[in-house]
């Protein structure tokens, strides 16, 4: 049996003793329903994330030599509530890999590139950068609005320059690692896939939800909080839409972690960075500083995400994913049919 492409071969008749319900249920005249390859995604990374935490963990348990300042390191950060870049960047470097795996798996039996999910080369570095801008604009507008409205505090650094200076290298490759791997994870093959069929509204507010829901596992993440990761989810769907690929939103949610973290030191979901260069410290109310949840927490954020949306024609040219790859790939039928 040929592997490459199985998945959109269509079936002709039901097989065996398989009624024609649940074959019209899972198949179309494509091959193998949209839903159901989104779903096919979510176990196959789900299995992956597993298989590779089991492997991780065998491997530490294996060679007491790694086990042991792993596990100081993991006490120490709870203990502190000060995550490390390094430990951030192996989190993230296995989110990434299990993403990238499951990506690649999912294209290679719909017998399409891997770079059809948003990852065509074309103007990487230049959409990146520009990401990258705009990000850390957003976020310093966030920061300053919270010193003039009395929601936090901004100190001035405490530790070492050789330490702060080594910090910020580290917590940006810590960023972008955690920008590849939640952009790829969320808004790449899956986002992708449902907005082939099911246009780009529904695909959007499916992976807005699931990324609202994911961050309600983050430990100190406040109601804002979730709906504030939504709406930036949303924004970076509309990014997407006009750009035709994932690297501007990277490089936007690298710079917006990045800056959050490191530059301005502020708690994010009840963690703190280790060697941040400033420390934005909250104070008054909870929905007005954000809390332990951070900036992220504060309905003031919610605030300057709705005006990046508002204003994203003005950021972003349009270069939507219609245009950029008509004849690469047919990720994007389903908004051409809807329009």
């Amino acid at each position: 049996m040929r592997i490459r492409g199985c998945l959109l071969h269509p079936i002709e008749r039901p097989v065996g003793g398989v009624s024609r319900g649940l074959v019209r249920l899972l198949f179309d005249a494509h091959g193998v329903r949209a839903w159901a390859r989104a779903v096919l995604y979510v176990l196959v990374f789900g299995l992956l994330l597993f298989g590779l935490s089991i492997l991780v963990h065998a491997v530490l348990a294996a060679v007491p030599a790694w086990q042991r300042p792993l596990r100081a390191a993991f006490a120490r950060a709870h203990a502190s509530s000060q995550m490390p870049p390094w430990l951030v960047s192996f989190q993230e470097a296995l989110l990434l890999a299990c993403a990238l795996a499951a990506s690649a798996i999912m294209t290679e039996l719909e017998g399409r590139p891997l770079r059809t999910i948003g990852l065509q080369p074309g103007r990487r570095v230049c959409d990146l950068a520009s990401g990258f801008a705009v990000g850390f604009a957003l976020l310093s507008v966030l920061v300053g609005a919270l010193l003039v409205s009395g929601g936090a505090r901004l100190f001035a650094p405490t530790q070492p320059v050789a330490l702060v200076v080594r910090s910020g290298g580290a917590w940006l490759a810590a960023a972008l690692l955690i920008g590849c791997a939640e952009e790829i994870a969320f808004r790449g093959y899956l986002f992708a896939t449902l907005r082939e069929t099911y246009g780009f509204w529904t695909a959007a507010l499916a992976v807005t939800l699931a990324f609202g829901a994911a961050h309600g596992l983050n430990v100190g993440e406040n109601p804002t909080g979730l709906i504030t990761a939504a709406l930036a989810s949303l924004l970076f769907c509309l990014a997407i839409r006009r750009t035709g690929t994932l690297w501007w939103v990277i490089g936007m949610h690298a710079a917006w972690d990045w800056a959050e973290s490191y530059f301005y030191g502020s708690a994010d979901s009840g963690m703190r960075s280790f060697g941040r260069l400033l420390t934005l410290q909250p104070q008054g109310g909870l929905y007005l500083s954000g809390g332990r949840d951070g900036p992220e927490g504060s309905f003031l954020c919610l605030i300057v995400l709705l005006a990046a949306i508002v204003a994203l024609p003005l950021l972003l040219p349009d270069r939507s994913l219609d245009r950029q790859i008509r004849g690469v790939s047919s990720f994007s039928a389903g908004d051409d049919a809807r329009r």
